[in-house]
């Protein structure tokens, strides 16, 4: 039987590519599409935007509009969407699918909360490179320990709203672990003026935003001698969607509980 899907902020640029991939597979069935009220395009069908014609689901401005008793609500959006969001599924039988990013920690605590009636899936990356990359980053920390410094480098497009992105924070969150520090302790984010000599157990953090890159990471670790680079380069956002639909075909078959795309990948 196929899936349910929902998209949340179906306008958006994850929205739009996750919609053309779900109408075209056949294990996933598209019920409803969701925008903020008062965007001119409610009432739409979403086919009209993603040049696929008529599709026969037009654009809401909330869930209560779109009758189904299970689905997957897809949602890459702005913390106070996801928030909303998470308060309207809670006790439903509907699941989440999120990869928004810049959630505050009350928001991480609100999707804990949630996760004990449903089932909650978040990752600030989908793709299958970079959760590798996030293994990779575990291993290499812990087996190089204080012999070598680590940078983490990010690059994003010029509209990119958050930094640094949740991506290079869940990297720097795995490698602070990894050398037995909280980031909270390590995280050092930039630097400038005479700030002397580098601590031998910080993590330097960088964003760089500029033009239309989708998205680079980079887990530099500098030793004496030498140094070794991890770096993942994403060339479209179609990377993402399809992970993300992958996610949803997961999730849909399990109860409550808190996932992350290490789940899905069986790492």
């Amino acid at each position: 039987m196929a899936v349910n899907i929902i998209i949340n902020g179906v306008l958006g640029r994850m929205g739009r590519e996750i919609a053309g991939i779900v109408l075209a597979d056949e294990e996933t069935h598209l019920v409803g599409c969701v925008e903020e009220r008062g965007n001119p395009a409610i009432g739409s069908d979403i086919g009209s935007f993603i040049g696929c014609g008529t599709t026969g689901i037009s654009i809401t401005s909330s869930l209560k509009d779109i009758h189904v008793d299970t689905a997957v609500v897809m949602d890459f959006t702005a913390p106070d969407s996801t928030r909303a969001l998470l308060e309207e599924i809670e006790g439903t039988g509907i699941g989440v699918v999120t990869g928004t990013t810049g959630l505050t920690d009350g928001d991480m605590e609100l999707m804990e909360k949630v996760s004990k009636k449903n089932a909650v899936l978040f990752s600030p990356n989908m793709s299958l490179g970079i959760n590798f990359l996030f293994y990779l980053t575990k291993i290499t920390a812990e087996k190089l320990g204080d012999d070598f410094n680590i940078e983490i480098i990010e690059t994003h497009h010029k509209y990119k709203k958050d930094s640094p992105s949740g991506t290079a924070k869940l990297l720097g969150e795995i490698a602070s672990k990894a050398i037995g520090c909280s980031d909270n302790e390590t995280i050092k984010h930039g630097r400038t003026g005479f700030i002397g000599e580098r601590p031998l157990k910080e993590i330097g953090m960088h964003s760089i935003r500029g033009g239309d890159i989708v998205g680079d990471h980079t887990v530099l670790f500098a030793g004496s001698g030498e140094r070794l680079e991890l770096k993942h380069t994403a060339h479209s956002r179609l990377t993402f969607a399809q992970g993300a639909v992958k996610a949803a075909k997961w999730l849909h078959l399990k109860g409550p509980g808190f996932y992350s795309m290490h789940d899905v990948l069986g790492f």
